[in-house]
């Protein structure tokens, strides 16, 4: 599995106050519905249906305060149920459609505007989905950055600066055995050689998708869609 990190998904509740200083020493508070609307975005949750049993997050204090001195609680109509949070700030809350239809906030003994929420992605790796056609040595641009571009598209619903320069990417990694791929453009083609680590990396470029060229690519290639922060970008590019 191929783990994405989102920082500070859930802004609106327990990040910034969304009045004015009068709320400031509210305490940082998020409705369980919004948890849930979070975790709907994993791209492998069926959208007509949720197939999970348990949401899980990591939490860190914006201010500095350690986690052993951050408590979280659902305030059920019942009574309110302490949410553990272990010392890598990470925490689980139960997943049910009873929970869903009551909505209790989640609430922590923190203020609003100090804490934020990470959520971990799981996508598939593209090597455990089915591989694109290779024909005579040869795949289509599009064939090999069609799952890339989906994922793309769940990750900008949870961060929607995913993608953009400076900001983590996604990328294609083609595991040659040290060997070098060519792209044959309609201008002519470009050789590009693997590196240090025996693979070659491309980031996705919307002109050669609409373009669609073959690319040359040795035998037993291995694709997979991988995770790039902005460093292994510049790196990329280079």
């Amino acid at each position: 599995m191929l783990t994405i990190w989102i920082f500070g998904i859930a802004c609106s509740a327990m990040a910034q106050s969304e009045t004015a200083s009068d709320k400031r020493d509210e305490p940082a508070q998020l409705p369980y519905q919004q948890l849930v609307k979070i975790a709907h975005s994993d791209s492998s949750q069926p959208k007509e249906k949720l197939t999970f049993k348990k949401l899980t997050f990591t939490l860190e204090s914006n201010i500095g305060i350690p986690l052993n001195q951050i408590t979280l609680t659902l305030q059920l109509k019942k009574g309110p149920l302490p949410i553990p949070i272990d010392p890598k700030g990470q925490f689980t809350i139960p997943f049910s459609d009873q929970l869903l239809a009551e909505n209790p906030l989640m609430v922590s003994n923190q203020p609003s505007g100090s804490l934020k929420l990470k959520f971990t992605l799981a996508v598939p790796e593209m090597g455990k989905m089915e591989p694109p056609k290779v024909v005579d040595g040869k795949v289509k641009y599009q064939a090999v950055f069609q799952s890339l571009v989906k994922l793309k598209e769940a990750m900008k619903k949870m961060d929607s600066r995913f993608g953009e320069d400076g900001s983590q990417q996604l990328a294609v990694q083609f595991v040659t055995g040290g060997k070098a791929i060519t792209i044959h453009q309609n201008f002519g083609s470009r050789t590009l050689k693997a590196r240090g680590d025996s693979t070659v990396w491309l980031l996705y470029d919307a002109r050669l998708y609409e373009e669609n060229p073959d690319i040359s690519v040795p035998e037993g290639t291995e694709f997979y869609v991988r995770s790039a922060s902005p460093g292994k970008v510049k790196e990329i590019k280079k």
